[in-house]
């Protein structure tokens, strides 16, 4: 006998199989599965299994049930779908899927389960938690004014959580697997690109930290993160090696580090043009620290520390109202004009349909200049004398 739980009166139950059918003869156990209710407690329900008469003896079935019943009794009482949403969060999904997440994943999600579904859904038993009442979730964000990424973090974060639960056993079935993100949520204003112009207006208006900041981010595509955390040991003959991101001040690794893998967990190298990287050597001779761009107190900086900030406040009174770091990775996606390949190899993305898609803008300098190549290539078709007779 084996006890579903540390009660002293231990639970056994060896039931019998018996025929049934009409139409598929069959073999037939029914049983108790034993489960942690919302009030801690422990329940039970009945359950059955069946196996086919014509390919079992009932000898054979009743092995089998003897075997399905002694795996039951083998662990503790099951989960059920009576745990709220709120308590699958803090007890299984965010201990399980957290481990796997990079850059600033675990902050996004965090902020979207604090502020756009836990208020809402959070108390509710996972079991009653349906597809209409996701959808309608979805659509009370849209009337509250929030835009399509926000609503489609939001089904994609729950849809997340409940293919966790089907895989754990806590529900038959995912609710959210149908759900679509509604069609009148207002778009997103996308990352712009910068122009040639402001990208000059950078490079010729800043000096010191601020210039190598801009001319790395503008020159590697990398991210804001990941120059922070850039060593010595990264300038390599081939170029910059990208193998690390400055966590968000928010998250609490488990090791206690600030550092982690860049996003995706990709190890990049990122090309460095000749005149960079003369002056990141230059660089360099300024300080004697591990670090290429320590803090005044040597240590690492966070990407929300004020002395960061500052660099991009500067930046904007220059001319560039909207300037934002992420630009410059955007700004690189759009002007390299290299092969498409090497751009989204450095980039670190999984795809290059992914890179065009997501990062690569229109350049009206360039839309232009395609345009007046083909005016010239029509030009220059001269056209063929027709043959008489």
């Amino acid at each position: 006998m084996v006890r579903f739980s540390m009660s002293k009166r231990q639970k056994y139950q060896r039931p019998s199989v018996f025929a049934t059918g009409v139409r598929e003869k069959l073999w037939k156990v029914r049983f108790r599965e034993y489960f942690l209710g919302r009030d801690g407690k422990e329940h039970f329900r009945f359950k059955a299994a069946t196996w086919s008469r014509g390919t079992h003896t009932k000898v054979q079935a009743q092995a089998k049930a003897d075997k399905l019943i002694q795996e039951l009794q083998a662990g503790p009482p099951k989960a059920d779908g009576t745990m709220t949403l709120g308590e699958f969060w803090t007890r299984v999904y965010l201990p399980i899927r957290k481990r796997a997440w990079t850059g600033h994943t675990e902050v996004n999600a965090m902020s979207i389960w604090r502020n756009h579904i836990d208020p809402q859904l959070g108390n509710i038993p996972l079991m009653d938690i349906t597809k209409v009442s996701i959808q309608l979730h979805l659509a009370s964000l849209v009337d509250e004014g929030f835009g399509a990424v926000v609503v489609e973090a939001v089904r994609s974060r729950l849809s997340s959580m409940f293919e966790e639960a089907v895989d754990n056993e806590y529900l038959p079935k995912n609710p959210a697997r149908k759900v679509e993100s509604p069609p009148d949520a207002k778009p997103s204003k996308e990352t712009r690109s910068l122009t040639e112009a402001e990208v000059q207006m950078l490079f010729d208006g800043t000096k010191g930290r601020d210039r190598m900041f801009w001319r790395i981010l503008l020159l590697t595509g990398a991210r804001i993160g990941e120059v922070l955390a850039l060593t010595r040991d990264d300038i390599l003959p081939d170029g910059l090696r990208i193998d690390e991101t400055v966590v968000h001040s928010a998250v609490k690794l488990a090791n206690g580090s600030a550092l982690k893998l860049p996003k995706g967990n990709k190890v990049r190298l990122a090309v460095l043009s000749t005149d960079l990287r003369a002056e990141l050597e230059a660089w360099l001779g300024t300080h004697t620290s591990r670090l290429v761009f320590p803090s005044a107190n040597g240590t690492l900086y966070r990407r929300s520390s004020k002395e960061i900030q500052a660099i991009v406040a500067r930046g904007r009174k220059m001319g560039i109202p909207d300037l934002q770091y992420r630009m410059c990775r955007t700004t690189f996606a759009s002007l390299y004009d290299g092969d498409e390949a090497d751009r989204t190899s450095i980039m670190g993305h999984y795809s290059t349909k992914f890179t065009l898609e997501r990062y690569r803008k229109p350049v009206q300098v360039r839309r232009q200049q395609a345009v007046e190549n083909l005016d010239r290539r029509f030009q220059k078709v001269v056209e063929m004398p027709k043959k008489v007779g």
